[in-house]
Protein backbone atom coordinates (compact mmCIF):
# COMPACT_ATOMS: atom_id res chain seq x y z
CA UNK A 1 0.00 0.00 0.00
CA UNK A 2 1.34 3.07 -0.90
CA UNK A 3 1.49 6.18 0.96
CA UNK A 4 1.64 10.13 0.12
CA UNK A 5 3.48 12.48 2.19
CA UNK A 6 2.58 16.43 2.16
CA UNK A 7 5.29 17.27 -0.59
CA UNK A 8 4.65 14.02 -2.61
CA UNK A 9 0.52 14.61 -2.40
CA UNK A 10 0.67 18.20 -3.62
CA UNK A 11 3.77 17.62 -6.19
CA UNK A 12 5.27 20.45 -4.65
CA UNK A 13 9.39 19.68 -6.47
CA UNK A 14 6.77 19.95 -9.36
CA UNK A 15 5.36 22.78 -8.63
CA UNK A 16 8.06 24.30 -7.07
CA UNK A 17 10.60 24.19 -9.81
CA UNK A 18 7.71 25.56 -12.58
CA UNK A 19 9.65 29.44 -12.08
CA UNK A 20 11.87 29.57 -14.60
CA UNK A 21 13.40 33.06 -14.61
CA UNK A 22 14.45 34.07 -18.38
CA UNK A 23 16.55 37.32 -16.72
CA UNK A 24 18.91 38.02 -14.16
CA UNK A 25 16.19 40.22 -12.27
CA UNK A 26 15.61 39.62 -8.55
CA UNK A 27 11.87 41.09 -9.15
CA UNK A 28 10.99 38.16 -11.98
CA UNK A 29 10.13 36.31 -9.82
CA UNK A 30 7.43 38.07 -8.33
CA UNK A 31 5.51 38.55 -11.36
CA UNK A 32 6.44 34.75 -12.02
CA UNK A 33 4.41 33.72 -9.44
CA UNK A 34 1.58 36.17 -9.43
CA UNK A 35 0.55 34.95 -12.48
CA UNK A 36 0.88 30.95 -12.30
CA UNK A 37 -1.25 31.60 -8.65
CA UNK A 38 -3.95 33.23 -11.22
CA UNK A 39 -4.12 30.49 -13.08
CA UNK A 40 -4.40 27.71 -10.07
CA UNK A 41 -7.04 29.80 -8.90
CA UNK A 42 -8.73 30.60 -12.90
CA UNK A 43 -8.85 26.55 -12.52
CA UNK A 44 -10.11 26.17 -9.29
CA UNK A 45 -13.07 28.92 -10.18
CA UNK A 46 -13.72 27.45 -13.39
CA UNK A 47 -14.50 24.34 -11.42
CA UNK A 48 -16.86 25.74 -9.05
CA UNK A 49 -18.85 27.57 -11.60
CA UNK A 50 -19.03 24.46 -13.35
CA UNK A 51 -20.36 22.38 -10.16
CA UNK A 52 -22.93 25.42 -9.88
CA UNK A 53 -24.81 24.75 -13.16
CA UNK A 54 -24.83 21.11 -13.34
CA UNK A 55 -26.74 21.84 -10.00
CA UNK A 56 -29.21 24.38 -11.57
CA UNK A 57 -29.43 22.22 -15.02
CA UNK A 58 -30.74 18.88 -13.35
CA UNK A 59 -34.12 17.81 -15.49
CA UNK A 60 -36.06 18.71 -12.49
CA UNK A 61 -34.25 21.06 -10.22
CA UNK A 62 -35.26 22.05 -6.59
CA UNK A 63 -34.53 24.25 -3.73
CA UNK A 64 -31.84 22.32 -2.60
CA UNK A 65 -30.10 22.53 -5.90
CA UNK A 66 -30.12 26.39 -5.83
CA UNK A 67 -28.50 26.02 -2.28
CA UNK A 68 -25.96 23.92 -3.94
CA UNK A 69 -24.95 26.35 -6.51
CA UNK A 70 -25.24 29.27 -4.29
CA UNK A 71 -22.57 27.49 -2.28
CA UNK A 72 -20.55 26.85 -4.96
CA UNK A 73 -20.44 30.69 -6.16
CA UNK A 74 -19.83 31.62 -2.88
CA UNK A 75 -16.89 29.67 -3.05
CA UNK A 76 -15.98 31.84 -6.63
CA UNK A 77 -16.53 35.19 -4.68
CA UNK A 78 -14.15 34.38 -2.17
CA UNK A 79 -11.39 33.53 -4.78
CA UNK A 80 -12.32 36.56 -6.71
CA UNK A 81 -11.34 38.56 -3.50
CA UNK A 82 -7.99 36.90 -3.22
CA UNK A 83 -7.51 37.55 -6.89
CA UNK A 84 -8.36 41.53 -6.38
CA UNK A 85 -5.83 41.47 -3.70
CA UNK A 86 -3.29 39.68 -5.23
CA UNK A 87 -2.91 42.64 -7.78
CA UNK A 88 -1.40 44.91 -4.73
CA UNK A 89 1.16 42.50 -4.41
CA UNK A 90 2.12 43.43 -7.94
CA UNK A 91 1.93 46.90 -7.52
CA UNK A 92 5.42 46.31 -5.37
CA UNK A 93 6.89 45.93 -8.76
CA UNK A 94 8.24 49.45 -9.94
CA UNK A 95 8.38 50.50 -13.49
CA UNK A 96 12.60 50.65 -13.58
CA UNK A 97 12.31 46.88 -12.11
CA UNK A 98 10.03 45.50 -14.43
CA UNK A 99 11.57 47.34 -17.70
CA UNK A 100 14.85 44.97 -16.52
CA UNK A 101 13.19 41.69 -17.92
CA UNK A 102 9.48 42.97 -19.33
CA UNK A 103 11.65 43.65 -22.39
CA UNK A 104 12.49 39.95 -22.71
CA UNK A 105 8.67 38.86 -21.84
CA UNK A 106 8.12 40.92 -24.62
CA UNK A 107 10.11 39.66 -27.40
CA UNK A 108 8.54 35.92 -26.48
CA UNK A 109 5.01 37.39 -27.42
CA UNK A 110 4.25 36.75 -23.50
CA UNK A 111 1.07 38.23 -22.47
CA UNK A 112 -1.80 37.91 -19.53
CA UNK A 113 -4.30 38.99 -22.41
CA UNK A 114 -3.42 35.23 -23.79
CA UNK A 115 -4.52 33.19 -20.85
CA UNK A 116 -6.99 30.89 -22.01
CA UNK A 117 -8.33 29.97 -18.24
CA UNK A 118 -9.13 33.31 -17.98
CA UNK A 119 -11.05 33.02 -21.12
CA UNK A 120 -13.24 30.26 -20.05
CA UNK A 121 -13.49 32.02 -16.98
CA UNK A 122 -15.11 34.61 -18.79
CA UNK A 123 -17.31 32.48 -20.82
CA UNK A 124 -18.63 30.59 -17.59
CA UNK A 125 -19.73 33.97 -16.24
CA UNK A 126 -21.39 35.02 -19.24
CA UNK A 127 -19.04 36.93 -21.39
CA UNK A 128 -19.66 35.55 -24.73
CA UNK A 129 -17.73 36.21 -27.34
CA UNK A 130 -14.91 35.42 -30.14
CA UNK A 131 -13.75 38.56 -30.58
CA UNK A 132 -12.50 41.98 -28.97
CA UNK A 133 -12.12 45.35 -30.08
CA UNK A 134 -9.60 47.81 -28.80
CA UNK A 135 -8.55 51.25 -29.97
CA UNK A 136 -4.35 50.89 -31.43
CA UNK A 137 -2.87 53.97 -32.72
CA UNK A 138 -1.78 54.05 -36.39
CA UNK A 139 0.00 57.24 -37.78
CA UNK A 140 -1.08 58.98 -35.05
CA UNK A 141 -4.71 58.11 -35.27
CA UNK A 142 -6.48 55.80 -33.41
CA UNK A 143 -8.29 52.25 -35.21
CA UNK A 144 -10.56 50.18 -34.42
CA UNK A 145 -9.14 46.74 -34.52
CA UNK A 146 -10.93 43.57 -34.27
CA UNK A 147 -8.68 40.74 -32.59
CA UNK A 148 -9.99 36.92 -32.55
CA UNK A 149 -9.26 35.81 -28.56
CA UNK A 150 -9.30 31.70 -30.57
CA UNK A 151 -5.65 33.28 -32.12
CA UNK A 152 -4.53 32.54 -29.01
CA UNK A 153 -5.11 28.90 -28.40
CA UNK A 154 -1.62 27.25 -28.97
CA UNK A 155 -3.03 23.91 -29.25
CA UNK A 156 -5.81 22.00 -30.54
CA UNK A 157 -6.67 21.28 -26.55
CA UNK A 158 -6.85 24.84 -25.93
CA UNK A 159 -9.14 25.95 -28.75
CA UNK A 160 -11.54 22.99 -27.92
CA UNK A 161 -11.19 24.12 -24.37
CA UNK A 162 -12.55 27.63 -25.55
CA UNK A 163 -15.33 26.16 -28.25
CA UNK A 164 -16.27 24.16 -25.38
CA UNK A 165 -16.36 27.08 -22.96
CA UNK A 166 -17.97 29.32 -25.29
CA UNK A 167 -20.85 26.75 -26.87
CA UNK A 168 -21.45 25.74 -23.16
CA UNK A 169 -24.09 27.27 -20.82
CA UNK A 170 -22.98 30.16 -18.34
CA UNK A 171 -23.97 30.40 -14.55
CA UNK A 172 -26.80 32.61 -15.95
CA UNK A 173 -27.87 30.85 -18.24
CA UNK A 174 -28.23 28.06 -15.82
CA UNK A 175 -29.64 30.33 -13.60
CA UNK A 176 -32.04 31.29 -16.39
CA UNK A 177 -33.11 27.91 -16.52
CA UNK A 178 -33.52 26.73 -12.98
CA UNK A 179 -36.13 29.96 -13.00
CA UNK A 180 -38.05 28.33 -15.98
CA UNK A 181 -38.46 25.30 -13.92
CA UNK A 182 -39.24 26.78 -10.66
CA UNK A 183 -41.54 30.39 -11.88
CA UNK A 184 -42.93 28.80 -14.97
CA UNK A 185 -45.67 31.76 -14.77
CA UNK A 186 -43.00 33.94 -16.02
CA UNK A 187 -42.18 32.37 -18.96
CA UNK A 188 -38.54 32.68 -18.97
CA UNK A 189 -37.12 30.51 -22.28
CA UNK A 190 -34.28 28.47 -21.60
CA UNK A 191 -31.05 29.92 -23.74
CA UNK A 192 -30.60 27.11 -25.04
CA UNK A 193 -33.06 27.08 -27.93
CA UNK A 194 -31.26 30.09 -29.28
CA UNK A 195 -27.96 28.50 -28.62
CA UNK A 196 -25.13 29.60 -25.71
CA UNK A 197 -22.56 31.22 -27.83
CA UNK A 198 -24.22 34.17 -28.46
CA UNK A 199 -23.39 37.30 -26.45
CA UNK A 200 -26.66 37.35 -23.91
CA UNK A 201 -29.50 39.72 -24.35
CA UNK A 202 -31.81 40.75 -21.74
CA UNK A 203 -34.99 38.97 -21.38
CA UNK A 204 -38.75 40.88 -20.04
CA UNK A 205 -39.71 37.66 -18.47
CA UNK A 206 -36.36 37.54 -16.70
CA UNK A 207 -36.18 40.81 -15.12
CA UNK A 208 -40.36 40.21 -14.14
CA UNK A 209 -39.04 36.85 -12.61
CA UNK A 210 -36.28 38.82 -11.01
CA UNK A 211 -38.49 41.87 -9.34
CA UNK A 212 -40.76 38.78 -7.94
CA UNK A 213 -38.31 37.52 -5.99
CA UNK A 214 -37.02 40.83 -4.74
CA UNK A 215 -40.27 41.63 -3.83
CA UNK A 216 -41.55 38.46 -2.07
CA UNK A 217 -37.98 37.01 -0.69
CA UNK A 218 -39.61 35.78 2.40
CA UNK A 219 -41.19 33.61 -0.43
CA UNK A 220 -38.40 32.45 -2.58
CA UNK A 221 -35.17 33.11 -0.22
CA UNK A 222 -32.78 30.96 -2.02
CA UNK A 223 -33.25 32.87 -5.34
CA UNK A 224 -33.22 36.02 -3.68
CA UNK A 225 -30.04 34.81 -2.24
CA UNK A 226 -28.34 33.22 -5.45
CA UNK A 227 -29.18 36.61 -6.74
CA UNK A 228 -27.53 38.43 -4.55
CA UNK A 229 -24.50 36.07 -5.07
CA UNK A 230 -24.15 36.55 -9.09
CA UNK A 231 -24.14 40.65 -8.36
CA UNK A 232 -21.21 39.74 -5.49
CA UNK A 233 -19.67 37.59 -9.03
CA UNK A 234 -20.25 40.74 -11.28
CA UNK A 235 -19.14 43.39 -8.82
CA UNK A 236 -15.68 41.71 -7.50
CA UNK A 237 -15.52 40.97 -11.77
CA UNK A 238 -15.61 44.61 -11.78
CA UNK A 239 -13.31 45.46 -9.48
CA UNK A 240 -11.18 42.63 -10.93
CA UNK A 241 -10.89 44.99 -14.30
CA UNK A 242 -10.08 47.91 -12.43
CA UNK A 243 -7.82 47.09 -10.19
CA UNK A 244 -5.85 45.50 -13.17
CA UNK A 245 -6.08 48.63 -15.01
CA UNK A 246 -4.98 50.71 -11.81
CA UNK A 247 -2.09 48.48 -11.53
CA UNK A 248 -0.92 48.22 -14.95
CA UNK A 249 -1.29 52.03 -15.24
CA UNK A 250 1.15 52.49 -12.03
CA UNK A 251 3.82 49.80 -13.37
CA UNK A 252 3.85 50.05 -17.54
CA UNK A 253 1.67 53.45 -17.94
CA UNK A 254 0.20 53.86 -21.47
CA UNK A 255 2.55 51.55 -22.67
CA UNK A 256 1.13 48.66 -25.26
CA UNK A 257 0.45 45.27 -24.35
CA UNK A 258 2.93 42.36 -25.18
CA UNK A 259 -0.07 39.90 -26.40
CA UNK A 260 -1.61 41.68 -29.40
CA UNK A 261 -3.44 44.42 -26.80
CA UNK A 262 -3.19 48.39 -26.76
CA UNK A 263 -2.24 47.75 -22.86
CA UNK A 264 -4.16 50.13 -21.21
CA UNK A 265 -6.23 51.88 -23.65
CA UNK A 266 -7.16 48.47 -23.66
CA UNK A 267 -8.05 47.68 -20.48
CA UNK A 268 -10.09 50.80 -19.78
CA UNK A 269 -12.28 49.99 -22.48
CA UNK A 270 -13.14 46.80 -21.15
CA UNK A 271 -13.37 47.85 -17.44
CA UNK A 272 -15.90 50.13 -18.48
CA UNK A 273 -17.89 48.13 -21.03
CA UNK A 274 -19.05 46.10 -18.13
CA UNK A 275 -20.91 49.36 -16.38
CA UNK A 276 -22.79 49.89 -19.57
CA UNK A 277 -23.14 46.17 -20.67
CA UNK A 278 -23.22 44.61 -17.40
CA UNK A 279 -23.19 40.61 -17.26
CA UNK A 280 -26.89 40.55 -15.25
CA UNK A 281 -28.54 42.94 -16.37
CA UNK A 282 -32.16 42.00 -15.25
CA UNK A 283 -30.64 41.63 -11.52
CA UNK A 284 -29.03 45.77 -12.13
CA UNK A 285 -33.01 46.88 -13.75
CA UNK A 286 -34.35 45.82 -10.50
CA UNK A 287 -32.32 47.71 -8.52
CA UNK A 288 -33.32 50.71 -10.79
CA UNK A 289 -37.04 49.92 -10.93
CA UNK A 290 -36.49 49.65 -7.18
CA UNK A 291 -35.09 52.66 -6.52
CA UNK A 292 -36.41 55.31 -9.34
CA UNK A 293 -40.03 53.37 -9.90
CA UNK A 294 -41.12 56.92 -11.10
CA UNK A 295 -38.43 57.41 -13.38
CA UNK A 296 -37.77 53.77 -15.36
CA UNK A 297 -39.45 52.68 -17.92
CA UNK A 298 -39.78 49.20 -19.70
CA UNK A 299 -39.31 50.29 -22.59
CA UNK A 300 -36.39 53.28 -22.22
CA UNK A 301 -34.88 49.92 -20.35
CA UNK A 302 -34.16 47.97 -23.53
CA UNK A 303 -37.50 45.39 -22.87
Amino acid sequence: MSTHTYASYLEIDKLLSAQRSMTDSDDELLFIVIHQAHELWFKLAIHELGCAIAALQRERPSNGDCVIAFKRLSRVSEIQRILIASWGVLTTLTPDEFHVFRLTVGQNGASGFQSIQYRVLEFKLGLKYRTVHFDKLVEGVYQTLEFDVFANARTADDKQALENALNSPSIYDAVNYFISKHLPMFGVQDTAADGYAEPYQKQLPVFNAWRYVYQNRENEPELYQLGEKLVDLEDAFRRWRFAHLATVSRVIGNSAGTGGSTGLRYLRQAANKLLDEPMYPELWDVRNAMFSPTEFDIKSAGY
